[in-house]
């Protein structure tokens, strides 16, 4: 007689049991995925959604508002004059070739529209060449706005000091995007600065934004004096400290040095010969009722995107289409404030009431796009 082993016995029972462990996990799996709520509506992230009056009514003004606020586009306040001028000289065009004039003048203007193609190239370069500049302005503020966060939420966990020291750092942080703003518009304050000197204390030939900085550096070493901050706590700041100074850096560089004045010249020189010839070409060949809204409508895109870039190579003035560098000082100044914990922080030591952002408070968002509605 063959004696079976216990081993044997127990096998067919342990696979019996492994696979009702695995139909129990696939049901399981089954439930989850019949549990996840399907969708109700299609939408998406980017686009409006059509299914409700609402939605349709932002989609068409997404492309109706750049007409019915013409007007408030930064660029059209400089472009109604070369309008004027161009229908004026359209008007011209047409009256001497209703007086009969030889057509060969016509055809040979016409011979010349090929340039227009080579031209239009140009103008694309110079257009993303300006907007390059007005990006990395942009970026460099945003920069500034996170090494400020970063210095005062470093300061506020890994330096043992007062309260109001804390303070007096972040004020001093606040200072420095207002320094760098006026810096960078040839203006100067006309309030003290918070955590600095009087202004009038601070000579105006001095250069404000290393003034602010040269105090920032004072107060962290203060503390190293003190032994409030350990060397690694002092390299853990230093990396921000330097970066205020980074930022102001690139952005002069960025004001100081605009396109070459040949290549503007150039670039101006081909929008003046395409404007002088292009009534010659469309006049003759069309009514004038015609011709004239073409040749508004062209000259309002050559003249409106060399006026475009003319803006925006210089991101940091006072145009619409210039960086809204107010906003951000007042997104730093808001930050700041919150890290701050309160807007008054009490310091036990010397029994005063500080107001870190006393000095700016009065500063808001400015709403900077005027193609969109007040409630976007």
């Amino acid at each position: 007689m063959t004696l079976v082993s216990p081993n044997a016995l127990d096998a067919p029972v342990s696979c019996y049991q492994g696979l009702q462990l695995q139909m129990s996990d696939m049901q399981e799996n089954v439930q989850r995925v019949q549990a996840i709520p399907k969708p109700t509506a299609r939408s998406t992230m980017t686009l409006p959604n059509m299914e409700t009056a609402k939605g349709v009514h932002r989609a068409l003004g997404i492309f109706i508002h750049p007409f019915t606020r013409m007007h408030k586009i930064p660029v059209f306040k400089r472009l109604w004059l070369y309008l004027t001028l161009m229908a004026v000289y359209s008007v011209g065009v047409t009256w001497v070739a209703d007086q009969g004039i030889s057509k060969q003048i016509f055809k040979e203007a016409s011979n010349a529209a090929y340039i227009s193609a080579v031209f239009g190239l140009l103008l694309v370069v110079r257009t993303n060449s300006a907007y390059e500049r007005w990006w990395e302005g942009r970026r460099l503020w945003g920069q500034l706005v996170n090494d400020s966060r970063n210095l005062a939420l470093k300061a506020q966990a890994y330096c043992a000091v007062p309260a109001h020291e804390k303070v007096k750092l972040g004020e001093q942080i606040v200072a420095f995007a207002y320094a760098l703003k006026h810096h960078l518009r040839d203006s100067r304050p006309t309030k003290n600065l918070p955590g600095m000197p009087p202004i009038e204390q601070i000579p105006k030939s001095y250069h404000l934004p290393s003034q602010v900085s040269l105090r920032l550096y004072e107060t962290v070493n203060s503390w190293r004096l003190k032994n409030q901050i350990s060397e690694m706590g002092l390299l853990i700041l230093d990396p921000h400290l330097r970066a205020f100074m980074d930022v102001s850096g690139a952005c002069e560089r960025i004001k100081t040095t605009p396109l070459a004045v040949s290549y503007r010249a150039f670039m101006r020189q081909g929008i003046a010969l395409n404007l002088v010839i292009m009534p010659w070409i469309v006049g003759p060949q069309l009514d004038s009722w015609i011709s004239l809204p073409l040749i508004l409508v062209a000259s309002y895109f050559l003249v409106g995107l060399e006026l475009i870039a003319e803006d925006i190579e210089d991101p940091f003035g006072l145009d619409g289409d210039d960086l809204p560098l107010d906003s951000i000082c007042a997104n730093i100044q808001k930050s700041i404030t919150e890290i701050s914990a309160s807007s008054i922080v009490k310091d036990v030591e010397t029994g005063l009431d500080f107001d870190p952002l006393k000095y700016t408070k009065s500063i808001k968002a400015v709403h900077v796009d005027p193609l969109k509605l007040e409630e976007d």
